[in-house]
């Protein structure tokens, strides 16, 4: 008899120990719930896998070293950085120029980043991306240090 006792009392000081532990009480932890979702990853771009030119279509100043810092913030490979080689003046967000190769890299990094450019193909055989800043292109942000938690959490 005295053993069933002492069995059932370890079973029920196992019980209240794990119930402890699982609401945080348990080693002098806090009382406070632990966060119950995680910050979604952003995608970054693959690195060295094509490079972004950026150039200016606009009549500011300082918009294609504005926008090549925030890519840099961003770890993408940027190159050249300068006027608009094709010497157009864009009026609108500006557009995103890509070869075959490079199309799927000029949708999933760069479209997402600037809404309203225009896509475009071009003949170009690698896999660089060339941005031209219009004249309504938006201000790109560059990315902290650290990232900061989703609104849904």
């Amino acid at each position: 008899m005295t053993v069933l006792i002492v069995a059932a009392l370890l079973v029920l000081g196992g019980f209240a120990y794990a119930l402890a532990y699982w609401t945080g009480m348990a080693g002098g932890g806090s009382t406070e719930a632990s966060p119950t979702c995680t910050p979604s990853p952003t995608t970054t771009p693959p690195e060295s896998r094509f490079t972004v030119n950026v150039y200016n279509s606009s009549t500011r100043s300082g918009e294609a070293d504005n926008f090549s810092d925030a890519l840099k913030s961003r770890d993408f490979t940027v190159g050249a950085v300068g006027n608009d080689p094709y010497k157009k003046k864009l009026s609108g967000v500006g557009e995103i120029r890509y070869g075959t190769a490079g199309q799927a890299y000029a949708e999933r990094f760069l479209k997402p980043l600037l809404p309203g450019a225009t896509m475009t193909q071009d003949g170009r055989t690698g896999t660089s991306v060339d941005v031209a800043i219009g004249e309504q292109f938006p201000t790109v942000p560059s990315r902290s240090a650290t990232p900061t938690p989703s609104a849904s959490c």
